[in-house]
């Protein structure tokens, strides 16, 4: 197999291509490397893979669309292997998820071993959440001397909790670039991901002694104390990070958002509030409708009235129907959450008519079923609904088709109890009690879940167990 072809009438641009894979998948400078990559398209504007790599690694979402619409504009100027990935990323754009496979899989059966094509192919799976999928990717590409794709592979299997890989790819990965932060980054992230909360700091700690502005280790030391319970030193940290280090748009969106999950899990929905009102604020003063959205939606999620929770649903949704700086499919997949966490809350307030509407609506989305973010979110729709109708054995097989969010797992180990299903009912306990996502859902669920599993009452406790103002 010959290397992918990278047209650009520049050696300059050719140069910075390969300066920025260092410094992106490497050295994890993420920041450095969107620098050199709109350094790169300034010089060749005709670059079209440079536009399309551009759009995949920025992190701000107005950037994102108009590079992707530069690189089908300019896509005449590439080869016929570069053109076949910005159509493929195109259709994904336009949520056409089965030309999009088609074409990222005639792509990977010609360049299977390309340091580039595997990165994006991994990259965009895992998004899909098809992280068995993305696994086979780079064990397919034998690559094992590449820092930057060791480190996204342990990434894929902690995905997929098979940590013994996933840290196996990490020691090699420090051992290959004991100098540079990120190897130390990552295996703190993981090793939250994992539960091993002390272990992470550490790694944390060894980061910044390496490298005291790699900004993400601050950041993620603020998660690890956040997932401990230490909410007053976690929102400390975040705190010195925002102040000494300035953060592209949709990285502020991301590390507020966990600032503000500390106050969920201190039952504070007040200070909740306000964090997350700022959140939405500032996406919308920076045309981000699909964080402005989402953020609206998790603020629906732990709100204690149904009403107040529906009210800002109709918000997320009349904000992602806009639609600013998303593409289409970003666009369907944000209203697909949107949509079941309208079910949720609508089962909460007693409305069956209008959970049982909803869910016909989030089934019109359904269409193609290769989009697993959509299919999920009906799926775990259909399971709370059934579940909620007392129809436990009906609600299993959707539960288990959402069998990552924590909302579905705590129905689902109900479910297999009242099933008389006991031992898939341990099972399912193990692993929702093993969850470490800094996610809402995580914050909402499993530490109530961890405090209730002693107790042979855990099951009806839990179901009525609610943080309050």
């Amino acid at each position: 197999m010959g290397s992918f072809p990278l047209t650009t009438h520049s050696p300059e641009s050719r140069e910075l291509l390969a300066k920025t894979w260092e410094l992106d998948q490497d050295e994890g400078e993420q920041i450095k490397a969107i620098a050199v990559l709109r350094k790169m398209v300034k010089i060749d504007p005709n670059f079209a893979l440079g536009h399309e790599i551009l759009s995949q690694v920025s992190r701000d979402p107005g950037e994102q669309v108009r590079e992707q619409k530069a690189a089908w504009a300019t896509r005449q100027y590439g080869s016929p292997a570069e053109q076949s990935v910005i159509e493929w990323f195109q259709n994904a754009a336009d949520h056409k998820l089965i030309p999009a496979i088609t074409d990222m899989n005639e792509v990977l059966s010609q360049y299977p071993n390309d340091k580039w094509v595997v990165f994006l192919a991994n990259g965009w799976l895992m998004e899909q959440m098809q992280y068995d999928r993305a696994a086979a990717v780079y064990e397919n590409s034998g690559i094992t001397d590449s820092p930057g794709l060791l480190n996204n592979a342990a990434y894929t299997y902690a995905s997929l909790r098979d940590y013994k890989k996933a840290f196996a790819l990490m020691d090699k990965y420090v051992e290959m670039m004991p100098k540079l932060s990120n190897p130390e980054d990552s295996y703190g992230e993981l090793l939250r991901l994992a539960g091993r909360y002390q272990d992470s700091v550490k790694h944390y700690q060894a980061s910044l002694a390496i490298n005291p502005r790699f900004h993400s280790s601050l950041y993620g030391m603020a998660d690890t104390y956040a997932m401990m319970g230490d909410e007053v030193r976690a929102r400390k940290i975040y705190e010195i990070a925002f102040k000494k280090f300035p953060l592209p748009t949709l990285d502020r969106v991301q590390w507020k958002t966990r600032e503000a999950l500390t106050y969920v899990r201190e039952g504070d929905l007040n200070g909740a509030d306000t964090a997350f009102q700022a959140v939405a604020e500032y996406a919308s003063a920076h045309k981000m409708g699909q964080a402005e959205a989402d953020t609206y939606r998790q603020m629906a999620m732990y709100q204690r009235d149904p009403r107040r929770s529906l009210e800002l649903l109709d918000k997320a949704e009349h904000v992602i129907h806009a639609g600013q700086n998303a593409m289409r499919m970003d666009v369907d997949q944000e209203l697909a959450q949107v949509l079941r966490t309208r079910v949720e809350a609508a089962l909460k307030a007693g409305d069956k008519t209008l959970a049982h509407t909803t869910l016909r609506q989030l089934a019109t989305l359904t269409a193609d079923p290769n989009d697993t973010v959509i299919q999920t979110a009906y799926e775990g729709a259909s399971g709370a609904l059934l579940f909620a109708a007392h129809k436990y054995k009906q609600s299993i097989p959707h539960l288990e088709g959402d069998a990552d969010n924590p909302l579905s797992l705590r129905l689902l180990a109900s479910a297999y109890r009242r099933a008389g299903a006991f031992e898939e009912e341990k099972h399912i306990d193990e692993k929702l009690a093993s969850v470490n996502d800094p996610t809402l859902e995580q914050a909402l669920v499993v530490p109530v879940f961890r405090k209730c599993l002693e107790n042979p009452n855990c099951d009806s406790n839990f179901k009525t167990a609610s943080v309050k103002r």
